[in-house]
């Protein structure tokens, strides 16, 4: 029988870390919070062609993420896109005439840990998918910054979903400035751009510097995911970029009303972090523990 000194010590434990919060920012924004401590920031406004997640924080406060860079304009933080939807390009931003918007509609739910938006993928007075977005700020470790997306894809019609020939669609991130000509660590325990770029595996991570030290930054793969281990895509050789990205070799062919659904967990860190230390952490959210 515990006593009643470990009862006040779990407790304690329990209350130990900061209240979750979530406030509205300009511009369409909703910034999560850890006490403090910022996490991301989801914005949805209908300026911009797509919704996504940017800034996403590091634990010391530091971007790891970009918005539009000169030479991308289109990488907006961390975005779910696709190049290949029935020939529309949902991935570009520059050419309206070829370029598809995903439009938010609504919120079907709000809290002060997570938001559920209603998407449509919409090109040429057509609707091809219908998307049911969830992101979530999980209770959050002093030393990490966590963020669940959760996405289920519907078509209203058959559509064919893929990359007419860019391999990097999916849930993808490109990295703060700082961070390029990083390095990657995949959970097959490969360490080379060469070997990780397209290899299948449970989640894969990023590293670069950041500040005056360094960061990473894990993207996991969910077993119940379409074509888990899932590709990864990811570069450092003139930017950082890496995604998820589970048509990297074959497009998903959807009937009407058939859905898609996706669970990825993002895990950022300062420092550096061991292959078993990712590890643990992507079991820990694979048992539904955190």
């Amino acid at each position: 029988m515990l006593s009643r000194r470990s009862y006040l010590l779990m407790g304690a434990a329990a209350v130990s870390r900061p209240p979750l919060a979530a406030r509205d920012e300009e511009d369409s924004g909703i910034r999560f919070l850890s006490g403090s401590r910022p996490l991301f920031t989801y914005r949805y406004s209908a300026t911009r062609p797509k919704p996504y997640v940017h800034p996403l924080f590091a634990p010391d406060g530091l971007p790891v993420t970009q918005d539009g860079p000169r030479d991308h304009v289109h990488h907006r933080g961390l975005m779910l896109a696709w190049s290949g939807v029935d020939g529309i390009d949902f991935w570009g931003e520059t050419n309206p005439a070829r370029h598809g918007r995903e439009v938010h509609v609504r919120f079907a739910k709000r809290s002060k840990t997570s938001l559920t938006s209603l998407i449509h993928w919409n090109a040429e007075g057509r609707l091809l998918l219908v998307e049911s977005r969830t992101i979530t700020a999980p209770q959050q470790p002093p030393d990490l910054t966590l963020l669940d997306w959760d996405s289920t894809l519907k078509a209203p019609q058959a559509v064919r979903l893929g990359t007419d020939g860019h391999i990097y669609d999916g849930l993808g991130l490109r990295v703060a400035e700082s961070m390029d000509f990083g390095e990657v660590l995949n959970s097959n325990g490969t360490t080379t751009i060469q070997q990780a770029n397209g290899e299948p595996a449970a989640w894969c991570a990023y590293s670069g510097k950041l500040g005056t030290g360094t960061a990473g930054i894990a993207i996991f793969d969910h077993p119940g995911n379409p074509r888990h281990p899932s590709p990864f895509f990811v570069m450092n050789d003139k930017f950082g970029y890496m995604s998820a990205a589970p048509t990297f070799r074959e497009d998903f062919h959807l009937s009407k009303g058939q859905e898609l659904h996706f669970r990825w967990r993002v895990a950022v860190w300062n420092g550096t972090k061991r292959r078993e230390e990712i590890a643990r952490l992507y079991k820990t959210w694979e048992d539904g523990r955190a």
